[in-house]
């Protein structure tokens, strides 16, 4: 990305596996660039001070930032108000210029131009976020693998282990199609094995690029991958009803997310459910990726009077 011009408007998607940076400068020109988040973040996002100066950096290298400039962050992990603001300002100390940072979700509706919605994020995490009619931001889930993040990729992961040693013990190894693939992708023959792989790294990133092997089974015809993706697709479209219950507006529901983009068959069991529990709740699967809402906000805020100061969505 060359720094000729000034950039104008920064868009930034810092989900649990990559973070995604696109900008546009003052003279249209556009630039994208995906990154692990792991090149920049150590551990947790708050875990590490030095992760938020490392994601300046990044930002940094993307072109000229100058006090003009505006940038919107969508970051997983990023979910209250004290949060927002301390990234907020760090974000601003450091690039110099007018940031907005919010809770990633929040990016769908931008990047689909869908503004009175209901957002998912399906990936490395999960969460369901809206709006009340005042306009107080609400969630569902998002607490993190391994206590929370139900119907994510590392938590499909974690019932299609569970379900292979359960199936070990009643001694139906083979029993499914799913719990080969299970074995081979942590590459062990038996239970035991299985167990203390399993267990040697529980981050959601190691155990998240396995969830192709329940979809993979899904499409061979697993009864046990079927069961799992329905159970999962039925949490999250309970948790949008439970949003719906505390007052959050709208009825159409923006999908994101890398385990949900993609999978028609992961998809098409939250529909069902949601068509069986709310039947006036639309679905939107985002096929844009969040950096692009955060830019489509960007430049929204760009149009706006400069001496706007940075504010915290949640």
């Amino acid at each position: 990305m060359g720094d000729s011009h000034p950039l104008v408007a920064i868009g930034v998607d810092v989900g649990g596996t990559k973070t995604q940076v696109i900008t546009e400068d003052s003279a249209g020109t556009s630039a994208d660039l995906v990154v692990p988040s792991a090149r920049w973040r150590s551990g947790a996002l708050f875990s590490d001070p030095d992760n938020l100066h490392r994601l300046v950096e990044l930002v940094q290298g993307c072109g000229q930032v100058t006090p003009h400039s505006v940038l919107v962050a969508g970051i997983h992990d990023c979910d209250t108000d004290e949060q927002m603001r301390h990234v907020s300002e760090v974000l601003r100390t450091g690039l110099g210029c007018r940031v907005t940072v919010v809770n990633d979700a929040y990016l769908l509706r931008y990047a689909t131009h869908h503004r009175a919605t209901i957002e998912m994020i399906v990936g490395t995490g999960a969460i369901v976020s809206g709006t009340t009619a005042d306009g107080r931001r609400i969630t569902a889930d998002g607490h993190g693998w391994p206590v929370g993040d139900r119907g994510s990729a590392p938590d499909l992961v974690h019932s299609a282990v569970r379900a292979t040693l359960e199936a070990a013990d009643r001694g139906e190894d083979d029993g499914d199609v799913l719990y080969r693939r299970v074995r081979e992708a942590f590459g062990v023959a038996g239970a035991a094995e299985l167990a203390a792989q399993a267990r040697a790294d529980l981050s959601p990133a190691v155990w998240g690029r396995h969830a192709r092997e329940v979809f993979a089974a899904l499409e061979e015809g697993s009864a046990t991958a079927r069961a799992i993706v329905d159970e999962a697709a039925q949490t999250l479209a309970e948790e949008v009803v439970g949003l719906r219950g505390r007052g959050a507006t709208g009825t159409t529901v923006v999908v994101g997310g890398g385990v949900m983009v993609g999978q028609p068959g992961y998809e098409a069991a939250l529909r069902a459910h949601l068509a069986e529990l709310e039947p006036t709740i639309d679905v939107v699967v985002a096929r844009t990726p969040p950096a692009a809402g955060a830019l489509a906000l960007a430049r929204e805020l760009a149009g706006q009077d400069p001496q706007v100061g940075v504010r915290a969505v949640r």
